[in-house]
């Protein structure tokens, strides 16, 4: 028998009592003891943001009206298996302030996608990591930690850095999971002659179908102009609180990064690569004057 709403929500309670009571003690807490509480209370905030995240996933793909499993292929899983847009995500949640940390959720996730931890996504799944990034977390950029906030730096530095550690990450001959992933990913078959010769491009499927015109997914056209689905690994990062950058161009132009999207994917008659599907930011006036006076004054 599944527990009732008011079940869970006693334990929602429970919980948040739990540690505002731990919370009250503070002052007369040893040191050790603190450091106990604040791993404890670390541990616990950053499962639940990866719970959220996880869940957002899955109810904005329900609310499309598409077929949803959870915890079964990978956290959540999108459509039928022969459908050319299913997908096996692993959703992450960085809660940690520093890039070290963003990137330990990182190879932990090309491991599951792998299918070394448990979870085996279906074969012609696009294979996703998507990660929300918190607070002021500086990734790609070197650095961060608590209290601090993000340096500032060019969005090109931000595109050529996140690109460089994904591939770092990916192309890492040290980790049986991301080399596990590269082999899935180099298992198309456009070396032979005759498939070569039926095959005409690879590309967006919103280019290539002229539909779903927010879909990132990389798919194969053959002479006929039928798609087909190509190995395709998407990185999705979010960032919760916006990444405060500019272009090179314009240095004192305010840019509120959102999203970065990336596929790892093998060309035609190539080796696996990563390119840059799309950026999500936003162009706005109305910043506040204390936070571009900060911004600015970096540039001076």
């Amino acid at each position: 028998m599944s527990q009732t709403p008011d079940d869970l929500q006693k334990r929602v309670d429970e919980t948040n009592a739990i540690f505002s009571k731990l919370l009250e003690k503070w002052d007369r807490l040893s040191p050790i003891t603190r450091d106990q509480l604040t791993t404890g209370i670390n541990k616990a905030y950053g499962q639940a943001a990866s719970f959220q995240h996880e869940y957002k996933i899955a109810r904005a793909a329900e609310k499309k009206l598409r077929e949803v499993v959870t915890q079964v292929h990978a956290d959540v899983t999108v459509g039928q298996a022969d459908s050319l847009f299913a997908k096996s995500i692993e959703a992450k949640s960085v809660t940690a302030p520093t890039k070290g940390d963003a990137n330990t959720l990182i190879r932990k996730a090309l491991e599951q996608l792998a299918g070394m931890t448990g979870f085996t996504p279906r074969d012609n799944d696009v294979r996703v990591l998507d990660l929300k990034i918190t607070d002021q977390n500086p990734w790609p950029n070197a650095g961060g930690g608590y209290g601090l906030s993000r340096d500032v730096i060019p969005l090109e530095d931000i595109l050529r850095l996140a690109k460089e550690e994904l591939w770092s990450l990916i192309d890492d001959p040290t980790r049986p999971g991301a080399q596990s992933l590269l082999t899935w990913l180099s298992g198309e078959t456009y070396s032979s002659p005759l498939l070569q010769s039926r095959l005409r491009q690879v590309q967006s499927a919103s280019k290539l179908l002229g539909t779903n015109p927010h879909s990132s997914r990389m798919l194969v056209k053959d002479i006929h102009g039928h798609a087909g689905h190509l190995r395709c690994l998407t990185i999705k990062i979010r960032y919760a609180s916006p990444y405060l950058t500019h272009k090179q161009s314009q240095p004192l132009n305010v840019i509120f990064l959102d999203e970065l999207v990336f596929q790892v994917h093998r060309g035609m008659s190539k080796s696996v690569g990563i390119n840059l599907a799309k950026t999500k930011y936003r162009i706005s006036d109305e910043v506040d004057a204390d936070v571009f006076r900060d911004f600015s004054s970096s540039h001076t």
